[in-house]
């Protein structure tokens, strides 16, 4: 049997770390095919297109510290939501769940496909334990908001949650990826069936020595809809990652995303959208503004093969500049082999409007409280497809990040 550090090459301090904590839990084919494709590719690097901007091997050089602070969630204040928490305690679930919701856990749960291009998803799905997964299976729809909590609060922490969303279902999500330190790796699947809808929103918070990645699946059957909403503040470094899988016709994905990053923060923002069926839809807008020494990233691409004829898909990543110093890099991506398609991307960085900016400036507006608003009006429009209660928290939660740098 081949020793699981003779699996990397080359294999760094951190590396075998994880091969040792990999050794600790107990083995099953599906966890040795998780594991094996992170080894094949081990941590990303720069030389890596995919992680060029995003150098997770470098960000992992050391552990990552911990603080004592962990961040808190604007979701906790939404009251009706049903709560799941994902920490270095294990999954904690309701003891009454929502009629047409059903929970499994799973020690040996199904290897993850494509595992090889995404290998810290394989990792995550290889070192969850506390279960090895969780299914969510939803067959009627949910009224009341899921709200899953992902605490990092431990040096490794990693968890694998997947949804299977049954025909005609409708569902909320939201997620709180919070962390104050060490790294965790995070993978969440969506299966959408025939006419099923999900609304998943996204709230990112972690401290500075924090290191996050977290990368959602979702494969989306005819007629199904999939509305995303994100805010992050980045971390060491943090990495959000979707990748959606349009496979009937007529199914239809909206990507909207904000970031605001401060000084010595990362945030990466990717997604790949494969269309492998015609007659589908998908939407993505992302803005974000960074301040001096904050770094950001955006990686969008849309994939549209030959027998996906009458794809109609555009996206567009806008952000500002806020101050000297401050590093956005962004790669926006079309791969299309079909010929009756519409399709589009655009992409812009600069700075705030100095007309505007000298406008509110003329009416006693200080100059920090008048950038706090324009970039507050920049964002807000990523925030219009969300339902109106993640609309007001996320709302509030980018003010408040914009008030205290003012």
């Amino acid at each position: 049997m081949v020793a699981l550090k003779d699996l990397f090459r080359n294999p760094t301090a951190f590396e075998l770390d994880l091969a040792e904590r990999y050794s600790r839990l107990p083995r099953s084919p599906q966890r040795d095919r998780n594991f094996e494709a992170f080894a094949g590719t081990g941590l990303p690097h720069g030389r890596v297109e995919a992680w060029k901007y995003s150098d997770l091997r470098n960000a992992l050089n050391e552990a990552p510290k911990l603080e004592e602070r962990v961040p808190t969630t604007p979701f906790s204040a939404i009251e009706d939501a049903v709560v799941f928490t994902f920490g270095a305690k294990g999954f904690k679930a309701p003891k009454v769940l929502p009629k047409g919701l059903r929970i499994i856990e799973q020690d040996n749960a199904q290897a993850l496909g494509g595992a090889e291009d995404t290998p810290v998803a394989a990792l995550g799905a290889a070192l969850s334990a506390k279960p090895g997964a969780v299914l969510i299976e939803v067959t009627d729809s949910i009224e009341t908001p899921l709200h899953l909590v992902f605490e990092t609060t431990a040096d490794l922490d990693f968890s694998r949650v997947s949804f299977v969303v049954r025909d005609g279902a409708e569902l909320t999500v939201l997620e709180s990826h919070l962390a104050s330190g060490g790294f965790s790796s995070r993978v969440i699947e969506y299966g959408l069936q025939d006419k099923a809808r999900v609304n998943r929103s996204i709230y990112q918070a972690a401290s500075k020595s924090a290191v996050q990645v977290f990368t959602c699946l979702a494969h989306l059957n005819a007629g199904a809809s999939f509305n995303q909403m994100a805010l992050g503040f980045g971390a060491k470094l943090c990495r959000n990652e979707t990748r959606i899988y349009h496979h009937g016709e007529g199914a239809n994905a909206d990507l909207n995303a904000a970031y605001l990053v401060g000084d010595g923060y990362h945030y990466d923002q990717t997604s790949l959208v494969r269309h492998s069926h015609a007659d589908c839809e998908t939407h993505q807008l992302c803005k974000g503004a960074v301040l001096d020494g904050g770094q950001a990233v955006f990686q969008g691409k849309f994939f549209v093969a030959r027998k996906a004829q009458r794809t109609d898909a555009e996206m567009a990543h806008h952000a500002l500049i806020l101050e000297n110093g401050g590093e956005i890099n962004a790669k926006p991506e079309l791969e299309i082999y079909a010929d009756d398609v519409q399709c589009a991307h655009g992409n812009t960085v600069g700075a705030l409007d100095e007309t505007a900016l000298f406008y509110m400036r003329q009416r006693g507006i200080p100059e920090k409280a008048a950038r706090a608003l324009l970039t507050e009006a920049f964002i807000n429009e990523t925030f219009e497809n969300a339902p109106e209660t993640v609309k007001d928290s996320l709302t509030a939660s980018a003010q408040a990040w914009l008030e205290a740098q003012a």
